[in-house]
């Protein structure tokens, strides 16, 4: 559903701001919109496959399998970035398992702390 966010985000935010901004017209708000989550649609909108595979930051990835954030997204972001890390999945359910995510963002953290 790679225009889920863009909806979403049409619906509510830009709705929200435009009312509580009246130097933000709505036609801003979806120029914002369109370029954040659909300039770059075969991926992610936020980076393409390039820049991942370039990417030297090292990364957490906790994969999700949602339409927002589908599993196989997740896994090749992981394999593309050459410093990223993958936490188990399903990682929400059962809730047991939050917890073993949450030391794994702690030690990934504390791992790379500037």
């Amino acid at each position: 559903m790679p225009d889920i966010f863009y909806q979403k985000n049409i619906d509510d935010w830009a709705l929200q701001l435009c009312a509580g901004r009246p130097d933000i017209e709505m036609d801003m708000a979806e120029d914002f919109l369109n370029k954040m989550y659909r300039s770059n649609p075969d991926f992610v909108f936020t980076v393409s496959r390039d820049f991942a595979r370039g990417c030297q930051t090292p990364i957490l990835v906790l994969p999700d399998d949602i339409p927002a954030h589908p599993y196989e997204v997740a896994m090749e972001s992981a394999l593309l970035a050459p410093n990223a890390q993958v936490s188990l999945y399903p990682w929400k359910d059962p809730e047991e398992r939050i917890a073993l995510a949450v030391r794994h963002i702690d030690s990934f953290l504390r791992a790379h702390k500037i």
